[in-house]
């Protein structure tokens, strides 16, 4: 006769270790979901694995139990329980109803009291139990016919723990950890235990006499190491065993009836994991609860719908472009090249592009192709339509508008977070089927995949980011790859050879701080230099070696010469090698740069962009600025660059309404001044140059969230840690409306697991309740600057799009976006449109304070003067 096997899931000890154990989880309409992922992970691999007669869930039931009345300080350590895991119980509560589980709860009594009962009982009806919990209170219980398994990261590793495992970690037998908690005490329940008695001493004790009662019996044999504190706790000790141990005879019985699953109780529960967002549990549901279900035929039903995949319905090669036109018919369609991969990208191998709809696919060479497509834009379905739309406007056709609908922005305004979005994953997590594995396929799934995206889009109010921001945005910045800019080959050679005197320079002056040479750029070498040979204090070992980056560096050059001298060397270094050197094999044979933008890159909203990354650029020191000369105007024009002034405080004053910053703005005076009268009680004509230059810090700290360690090393100048954290307390007291701002965007993306611009772009915080304080920090910091930063991402966007809607009739080429900032190339004739683009810009986003844009012009993009308004 088959063994039978009885689950027994302690709930709540569960649910908790997954709320802990995983990273914040959270529907699309804003519900926290990682303790129901983990509780419901766990609940599924158990069914599976050990396919059991009979499944229960015990509950703590709401109250004190018997347990309070004999120690009130019972449990009186454990944390208040977070609003994230709390709306999650009710949920769980219903979703074990769902699954058909039983779930029994009684009053006065903890669910480890109804497992160890029913582990009993199950004894008695045949069974071997199984207890699933999050703690290992239970552990007491294991023996032969009870065995206890427990998550060991968050839900997905597990320990078994039979007799022997018990013996294994412990050195004693299961039923004797209640000896050793009565002794060494149980910080999660706030059982004392017995002062002086640590760990390792229990074990001694219970090793030599078993039990508690026999060494109280015998305590003249306890070693008088022990004996003295153990005799000042004789009375405490059997509470204290009596407290921890787990009792099995709680006032239940149960039927020990079979489990099933009725079809209402299937429907409901995947329905639930529907609205949950459980792709996962949905697709492996019919697979684990198949052999439960009530009625063989259907069982079978449900689990020979499980395999999905992307079915390619008929397939063929067209002729001519007009074959195609007759194929599109005026009908939303997907197309895609196949290229090497297979999987849809357009790239110089591609050779043929394949479009479908509605499972049909047909194939066209692409030049017969490409004027039909450029004709048909608005019906298009693509993954990266702005490289369809470059090799379009390479090929000359006709102005470009933005594809119906882009797979691979959808994905990105859908999740920002990701490191990627290759088109068969995501057609693949999307319609939760097989990954394609041919370019056919990846077109009918591209096909399909703009319904289920968009429903999503829709629900998360997120549609207008990508229909009215990312979509059109392509066209502009292909237009703008393909413009490019100007670069003086020559300016960058003497630059280059300039620089390479001044490391020579610099290095001999590090040497002589050394005392000997070595090799700066090697962190292991200028470690020992620093820490071992000049004996320089606050030294910070890694694994291969000690610390050298910039932040220790920073924090050292104050005192230490060679500090200053190694910060100069590497600045030196880098503009040599990644920009004096690099841009020239950069020049196309236009004498022009063309990058390439990104938007599917920075979580923020931010464009990204490569080769070269024009974000980087620096422009904060006189040597950085020098790079930006290379950057010309092409004969017959000049460069006017127009640039949002302090747009991420503006967007702070709106948000947080900040009646001092509102004001600042509002009358157009410097805002740093404002801050620093404020926080030092001066008149703000008594300002010092040094005081705005500590408001400027802290305006811009509190829109990153800036740690007090990460501003006393942006203030440099020997501030000490505790002095900036002082200065950072000062001006929280100052600015209560922007602290109660932060903290409120903080919160909201506790309790969501993501925040929202004001035009609703949303941003995932997956790690706002990581366990570790440095992840959760860090995300923290993140938060509060995403709906900044995210606003401003939008601001300028549509500007962009409003500016090249507006002035694209009159030829004037846009041809950088950097942070803030736009850069167009114009003839003397075009310059009368600054006040436009500049109105463009300004009005792009209306906010409670006045948006400000500044406008410059000259031949290069650094030497700049400004256009008057």
């Amino acid at each position: 006769m088959p063994e039978k096997r009885l689950i027994l899931i302690d709930g709540f000890s569960l649910l908790y270790r997954a709320f802990y154990g995983n990273k914040f989880m959270s529907t699309t309409d804003g519900r926290p979901t990682n303790a129901l992922y983990g509780f419901c992970a766990m609940i599924f691999r158990m069914i599976e694995t050990e396919k059991p007669a009979g499944v229960l869930v015990a509950l703590d039931a709401p109250g004190k139990t018997f347990r309070h009345a004999e120690y009130a300080e019972y449990k009186g350590t454990r944390r208040e329980m977070p609003e994230e895991m709390r709306v999650q119980l009710p949920v769980a509560r219903e979703l074990i109803k769902a699954l058909g589980i039983p779930q029994i709860e009684l009053t006065g009594w903890e669910a480890d009291d109804i497992v160890g009962t029913l582990s009993l009982q199950a004894e008695q009806h045949g069974y071997k139990t199984t207890i699933v919990t999050g703690d290992l209170d239970s552990l007491q219980l294991v023996d032969e016919q009870v065995s206890v398994v427990t998550p060991k990261v968050g839900v997905t590793e597990v320990v078994m723990y039979d007799p022997a495992a018990v013996r294994e970690r412990y050195g004693f037998e299961p039923d004797q950890l209640r000896d050793y908690k009565a002794l060494a005490g149980d910080t999660s329940d706030n059982i004392p235990g017995v002062p002086g008695i640590g760990d390792k001493s229990a074990k001694l004790l219970i090793d030599k006499f078993g039990t508690v009662e026999e060494m109280l019996d015998r305590l003249e044999e306890v070693p008088d190491k022990f004996r003295t504190k153990i005799e000042t706790a004789v009375e405490a000790i059997p509470k204290w065993k009596d407290l921890c141990t787990i009792r099995r005879d709680a006032p239940i019985e149960w039927d020990f009836a079979q489990f099933q699953v009725s079809p209402s109780q299937y429907e409901a529960a995947r329905k639930m994991l529907e609205s949950l967002e459980f792709r996962n549990f949905v697709k492996r549901l019919p697979l684990v609860f198949a052999p439960y279900l009530e009625g063989a035929e259907h069982a079978a039903s449900v689990v020979e719908t499980v395999v999905e995949r992307v079915e390619v319905q008929s397939q063929r090669d067209l002729r001519s472009g007009e074959d195609l036109r007759k194929w599109i018919d005026g009908k939303p369609f997907a197309v895609v090249a196949a290229g090497p991969d297979q999987a849809g990208m357009f790239d110089d191998g591609a050779r043929t592009l394949i479009f479908a709809r509605d499972g049909d696919v047909v194939r066209l060479d692409t030049q017969a192709a490409d004027p039909v497509v450029a004709e048909h834009l608005a019906l298009a379905r693509a993954h990266d339509a702005k490289s369809m739309l470059a090799r379009l406007q390479a090929a000359k056709l006709s102005e470009l508008q933005p594809v119906r609908f882009d797979a691979m922005l959808a994905g990105y305004v859908l999740q920002s977070g990701r490191a990627q979005y290759a088109m068969r994953d995501l057609i693949q997590g999307y319609l939760d089927v097989e990954a394609p594995e041919s370019a056919e396929a990846c077109a009918v799934g591209l096909d399909r995949l703009e319904a289920v995206m968009r429903n999503r889009l829709e629900r998360e109010g997120q549609m207008k980011i990508l229909d009215e921001i990312e979509g059109p945005l392509a066209p502009v910045l292909a237009e703008m790859e393909r413009h490019g800019i100007a670069v003086s080959r020559d300016f960058l050679t003497d630059f280059s050879k300039s620089l390479d005197v001044q490391i020579r320079a610099t290095a001999q002056k590090v040497y002589e701080l050394a005392g000997q040479e070595f090799v700066i750029g090697s962190p292991k070498q200028l470690g020992e230099i620093l820490f071992d040979k000049l004996g320089i204090p606050g030294a910070k070992k890694t694994k291969t070696g000690y610390a050298t980056g910039a932040e220790i560096l920073q924090t050292l050059e104050g005192q230490y010469p060679i500090a200053t001298q190694v910060l100069a060397w590497r600045e030196l270094t880098k503009l040599k090698s990644t920009y004096a050197d690099a841009l020239p094999r950069m020049i196309g044979p236009d004498g022009r740069i063309h990058t390439s933008y990104n938007q599917t890159v920075a979580a923020t909203g931010r464009l990204s962009s490569n080769e070269p990354n024009l974000q980087n650029i620096p422009i904060r020191t006189e040597l950085g600025r020098q790079i930006r000369r290379a950057f010309v105007a092409a004969p017959g024009t000049q460069l006017v660059s127009l640039d949002y002034s302090q747009i991420e405080l503006r967007l702070l004053a709106h948000l947080c309404k900040d009646s001092v910053l509102v004001e600042a703005f509002s009358q157009r005076v410097d805002v740093h001044t404002v801050t620093a009268a404020l926080m030092f009680h001066v008149d703000e004509a008594d300002v010092t140059k040094e005081q705005r230059r500590l408001a400027k810090m802290l305006n811009y700290a509190v829109l990153y969230g800036v740690t007090d360690f990460g501003l006393a090393n942006q203030l440099g100048g020997g501030f000490s840690i505790s002095e900036a954290k002082q200065l950072i307390q000062q001006y929280n007291e100052r600015f209560p409306t922007v602290k109660a701002f932060t903290e409120s965007v903080v919160e909201d993306a506790r309790a969501k697991g993501f925040t929202t611009t004001m035009l609703g772009r949303r941003r995932y915080f997956p790690d706002i309740h990581a366990a570790n304080r440095n992840e959760r920090t860090y995300a923290e910091r993140q938060a509060i600057n995403a709906p900044i930063q995210g606003a401003a991402a939008d601001m300028i966007k549509v500007a962009m799009l409003n500016v090249r809607r507006n002035l694209g009739v009159c030829g004037i080429k846009m041809l950088l976006q950097v942070h803030d900032e736009l850069v167009f190339e114009m003839t003397p004739n075009e310059m009368a449109a600054v006040g436009q683009i500049r109105s463009e810009m300004e009005n792009a986003m209306p906010l409670d304070v006045p948006t400000e844009v500044d406008a410059k012009a000259g031949a290069n993009w650094s030497d700049m003067a400004l256009v008057p308004r």
